[in-house]
C-alpha cells in the first residue's frame, strides 16, 4: 500500500467478499445435506476463509510518501472472487 496522500494513514481495513459463502449457507439453511458434510460445510465457512489479514502482525500507520507491505493469506477454493480495499484517516 502506498500512501500518496499529504496526511497519514492511520486507518486500515480489507474486506474479502467470497462467492461461495452464500451457497454454503443456503445448503446449510435448507437442511438437506448428510451430517458430515454439513459439518464439514460449516466448519470451511467458519475456520477456512479464503482471504485472512492479521492486521496485528501489519503497519498501524503509514506516513505520506512512505509505503507499507500488508501481507494477505489466500487459500485456494473454487468460485471465489472480489477484494475490496479501503483505507482512511482516523481522527480521534
Amino acid at each position: 500500500m502506498e500512501n500518496i496522500s499529504t496526511l497519514p494513514v492511520d486507518f486500515i481495513k480489507l474486506t474479502f467478499d467470497d462467492s461461495t459463502i452464500a451457497p454454503a449457507q443456503q445448503a446449510l439453511t435448507e437442511g438437506d445435506l448428510p451430517i458430515a458434510e454439513a459439518y464439514e460445510t460449516e466448519y470451511a465457512l467458519l475456520k477456512r476463509p479464503v482471504f485472512s489479514w492479521k492486521s496485528r502482525d501489519e503497519p498501524k500507520e503509514v506516513q505520506p510518501g512512505k509505503k507499507a507491505v500488508l501481507t494477505v493469506s489466500c487459500l485456494g477454493k473454487v468460485g471465489w472472487y472480489a477484494v475490496q480495499f479501503s483505507s482512511g484517516i482516523h481522527r480521534s
